[in-house]
């Protein structure tokens, strides 16, 4: 009877050991289990956030990128907002170009070309953008047409204001220009410095007299020049009263 109770007992007493085994086991597990799922939470919480960063990032990148890229017609725009510019029309046929400013369209990435639509006028604006390895080309055309504007283009009053103020030149991010008007310093300075939304400031052209002064005598009669001492040569045989 006392081996039974003996035996009984050992029997309760292992089998509440391999009870509190288990316990001990199934809690260690589920903690470590529990620990694991908050780690996973906390790294895919860790990794959403840099994801979400660097997408931010990127698309302020990308947005600024698309504020500051500039085009040849943005430039041209630009001029025209600055200044009341003549009637104009704008190059795009290959062969006008080549004529008219003296450009091979195939050497350029970009352009924009505004020639006047009246022969009395001289104002032209030509923005280009080069092909990479096509720069000198396209300089030493530009050169050449400037260098006919500057001397011999002009014929007519505007025309030579127009020439007198030309301007040639090059921006920082890769644009050619030429800018025949009376106040082109001016102009290309906006050129230069203006970016796509910017506000651009109204420029004031000076009134150029073009009157011409015609010579009268004092009874206001137009004194022809064939009258006039000045024009009398010795042996002209004229008597001047």
């Amino acid at each position: 009877m006392k081996k039974f109770l003996a035996t009984v007992i050992a029997l309760s007493a292992i089998t509440a050991a391999f009870t509190g085994c288990s316990g001990n086991t199934s809690s260690a597990s589920s903690s470590s289990s529990s620990n694991s799922s908050n780690s996973s939470s906390d790294s895919s919480s860790s990794a959403a956030s840099d994801n979400s960063s660097a997408g931010t990032s990127q698309a302020e990148s990308g947005s600024e990128s698309q504020t500051t890229e500039r085009t040849a017609e943005d430039l041209a725009q630009a001029v025209f907002k600055a200044i009341d510019w003549v009637s104009s029309e704008q190059i795009t046929d290959a062969e006008i170009a080549k004529t008219m400013v003296n450009l091979d369209l195939d050497l350029l990435d970009d352009y924009s070309i505004y020639l006047p639509t009246m022969s009395v006028h001289l104002d032209e604006i030509v923005i280009v953008k080069p092909k990479a390895g096509k720069e000198a080309e396209v300089q030493a055309e530009l050169d050449e047409h400037f260098a006919y504007i500057k001397d011999g283009a002009a014929f007519y009053p505007d025309q030579e204001i127009a020439a007198a103020g030309a301007v040639e030149g090059k921006t920082d991010d890769g644009f050619y220009y030429i800018i025949v008007n009376q106040i082109g310093s001016q102009i290309e300075e906006i050129i230069k410095d203006y970016k796509p939304g910017d506000e651009v400031p109204k420029l004031e052209v000076p009134e150029v007299d073009n009157e011409v002064t015609v010579p009268t005598d004092e009874l206001g009669s137009v004194v022809f020049p064939s009258m006039t001492t000045e024009s009398v040569m010795p042996g002209d045989g004229v008597e001047l009263g």
